[in-house]
């Protein structure tokens, strides 16, 4: 059987939700896992509590000299991570091109060592950039070798102990915001990557469109490129396909004049004799916006577009419509209480009726999709915006919706945000000027809106799913842990709040990593291993 195969049954812990390859979650070899869609089930331990600002269930932590938003690899006794290359303390430019690349000790969190591949210098990204970085992409491990990716134009190969095996150079778009939010991917012999086509190429654009492309992992040669562009706003995603091989769905669709069009989704086949050959196109009508983790299994795939008031789901096997269910009428609402701290409930609620009327807007890259459901975070707004005002929610929400039923609900979280000293407002939004120091005191953003919570405009980490527990990680370092399996989308789904940190002084736009009971997560300032004490 198949794991996406396996995705379709009722699990234990939860339903559709696949058995790691790796015998219970003992690794996490790249930005997805084990298993390629950010789940894993595990008989090991799992951490849901814990918090780094008062030290509760941490094993150890280990500073940063710099922020990074790279994932987090794991293979045994090993991490691997990137950050960018220190900021001098007077530096006028916060930008830069090249990160440092990491490997730690597991068991306590000492450097092993590190490289430093520079990138292009043209290809700079902002330091804290709430939309990624040059050091974005995660590493990618076997056990016998390390990939890492800048994305600012390096790709490279290096042994367990540090040695370098090849690198490859290459230069990426240029002339808009620094939004690589792209992971690599490695299947089998091949590396993926998204690159414009190289100069030259006859079928390379003047604006240059960016293409999945596949290489040869142990000489970085290139084997593949895909006829379809995708933007690299969004997050492609590697599957099993029904009938064997993998394919990989990616996205085209996004802000700033994004070239790759129309809006829409490719399933591109990546290992076989068809490597590198797209399986259907899916166009998006009207156009829209993929700024998402392009999640898919045996059954259905899956477009989140933030223009949309409704989940667009296909057939996997040839791309065609199978439905649409709307997330604005009759939804169940449960929503909490600040003053009494009490939840209540609401069922049959068409938001576009509220007063005012309820705009849903799929946060970007929060989303999670373990069959029959499909989870997101909501982006929540409330005030005037490109002149004309605004209600995006529901408030601090999460949104769950059955596939299979269409019932679709939203839950609303008890998420404290303390008044801090230096905090500024404006047009009706928080910022927090000390979320963005990082631990040599340097206040790295030049983009203020990274000090916003997470809640707003900004790529907060991927989520990811331990059995039936879904972790979703906000850019304030603020970690809340959902029961999936529970029967309402309500209070009972609750598990933990927990911090990576303290609020207003921490600031992460990072997934977290599970392996062997620990999870393995970071903010700007450290790496944090997290483990439930007996």
């Amino acid at each position: 059987m198949t794991i996406l195969s396996k995705l379709l049954l009722v699990a234990v812990s939860l339903p559709g939700l696949a058995a790691s390859q790796d015998g219970g979650g003992a690794n996490w070899p790249q930005a997805a896992g084990p298993n390629h869609n950010w789940a894993v089930t595990t008989d090991q331990p799992v951490p849901l509590k814990w918090s780094a600002e008062t030290n509760e269930n941490i094993r150890w932590r280990l500073t940063l000299p710099e922020s990074g938003q790279s994932g987090i690899a794991v293979w045994e006794d090993r991490l691997f991570l990137t950050t960018m290359k220190p900021l001098a303390a007077d530096a006028v430019e916060k930008q830069g091109t090249d990160i440092v690349l990491y490997c730690v000790s597991a068991d306590d969190g000492h450097i092993l060592w590190q490289q430093e591949p520079a990138g292009d210098p043209q290809a700079k990204s902002i330091y804290a950039y709430g939309f990624s970085d040059s050091s974005s992409p995660t590493p990618i491990t076997d056990g016998k070798h390390v990939w890492f990716c800048n994305a600012s134009g390096q790709m490279g190969c290096w042994t367990m102990e540090g040695e370098k095996v090849w690198t490859r150079k290459w230069t990426p778009t240029l002339g808009r915001p620094f939004n690589k939010q792209f992971e690599p991917i490695k299947i089998g012999s091949t590396v993926i990557n998204v690159e414009p086509r190289d100069p030259g190429d006859p079928m390379r654009r003047e604006d240059a469109w960016n293409y999945l492309r596949g290489f040869d992992a142990t000489t970085g040669a290139p084997l593949w490129i895909a006829p379809e562009g995708l933007t690299h706003y969004n997050t492609p995603v590697l599957g099993e396909l029904p009938g064997g091989g993998h394919a990989v769905l990616s996205g085209r669709g996004a802000h700033h004049g994004t070239p790759e069009s129309p809006a829409g989704m490719t399933l591109t086949r990546v290992d076989g004799p068809d490597a590198g050959k797209a399986l259907w196109t899916w166009n998006a009508e009207p156009e829209g916006k993929c700024l998402v983790t392009q999640f898919w299994d045996a059954q259905y795939s899956y477009w989140l577009d933030e223009t949309r008031t409704d989940l667009v789901v296909l057939n996997t096997k040839d791309g065609t419509e199978a439905k649409r269910i709307s997330w604005i009428k009759d939804v169940t609402i449960t929503s909490y209480d600040t003053a009494s701290q009490t939840f209540s409930t609401r069922s049959g609620v068409d938001l576009s009726q509220e007063e005012p009327a309820i705009t849903v807007f799929p946060a970007w890259h929060s989303n999670m999709v373990i069959h029959p459901f499909v989870y997101f975070a909501c982006f929540e707004f409330h005030g005037k915006r490109q002149g004309r005002m605004m209600d995006i929610g529901p408030k601090h929400s999460l949104a769950r919706i059955n596939v299979e039923t269409g019932k679709v609900e939203y839950l609303q979280l008890p998420f404290p945000m303390p008044t801090i000293e230096g905090q500024i407002e404006k047009n009706g939004e928080l910022f927090y000027p000390k979320m963005t120091i990082n631990s040599r005191g340097i206040d790295v953003a030049e983009d203020k809106r990274s000090g916003r919570s997470g809640w707003w405009w900004c790529f907060n980490g991927n989520t990811i799913a331990v059995n039936q527990y879904l972790y979703f990680t906000f850019m304030c370092g603020k970690v809340q842990v959902i029961d999936g399996q529970a029967k309402n989308f309500d209070q009972s789904a609750l598990v933990s709040f927990n911090d990576l940190g303290p609020f207003g002084e921490t600031w992460s736009c990072n997934t977290p990593s599970y392996s062997r009971g620990r999870l393995y997560h970071r903010t700007m300032k450290e790496l944090i291993c997290i483990e439930s004490k007996p």
